[in-house]
Formats: structure tokens, sequence, C-alpha cells
């Protein structure tokens, strides 16, 4: 089932989602439906089960730094992005490319976390802008 939202959007997003489906070779709407459920649906592991950064151990917050998609989804990632820019990719696949961008952002913001928690604690120089 579906609901129609009108959103009033700052004109810098707005132009972004026009670019980005234009890439993508998609509808606007199809777009923006897409990055909200990127953003808005649950993770696969929700982040009340992960241990908060402060709580890890040095060498812990040192490997989040470092932290990468396994090899295996970065892969399959660059290969249904390249579906998604050629217009071949299937509902499936779109899926599929949801859920491991929901991981990627996951990982993302945990690795930056990661960051901020190891130059709080002195493991790591900030780094420059």
């Amino acid at each position: 089932m579906n609901t129609q939202v009108t959103v009033t959007l700052p004109s810098e997003l707005y132009e972004h989602a026009k670019r980005w489906a234009t890439l993508t070779r998609r509808d606007l709407s199809e777009t923006l439906a897409d990055a909200l459920a990127l953003v808005l649906n649950p993770m696969s592991t929700t982040p009340a089960l992960e241990k908060p950064i402060a709580t890890l151990s040095d060498r812990q917050v040192l490997a989040l730094c470092h932290a990468q998609l396994k090899p295996s989804q970065g892969r399959r990632l660059t290969e249904l992005l390249s579906k998604q820019r050629e217009g071949t990719l299937s509902e499936k696949g779109r899926r599929e490319l949801l859920g491991l961008m929901q991981t990627y952002n996951q990982l993302w913001i945990r690795q930056s976390e990661a960051l901020a928690e190891a130059v709080r604690r002195g493991l790591r120089k900030p780094l420059e802008p």
C-alpha cells in the first residue's frame, strides 16, 4: 500500500535528488522513496544491540576505524549500482541494493563514531579539514 505525501524540500536538496534520478534513470518520486527507505528502514542490526563506542577497548576502537564492507559485499554493491545506472536493476536487485546501502551506511556511521572516539582518547590525531 502506498501513501501520497507532499514534502517541501530545500532547493539544493531537490536539485541533488533530480540529478540522482537522472543519473540512475529513475523517477524522482522513486528516487526520493528509496532515499527515505534507506534512511528510515530498520537496520539489519539495530544500534541498540551494538556496544556503545565509548565502552570498546582501544584496540577495538582502532579496528573499527579501519572497518570495511566484506569484499563480497563491496563487489555486489558495485555490481548493483552499475545495473541501477544502466537501468537494468530488477525489483529484487533494488531491495538487495537498499539492504547493502543500509549496511554500508551503518558501518560508515560506526566508523565515524570510532574515529571521533580514537581522537578523544588520543589514539589518533584529528583528521585535517
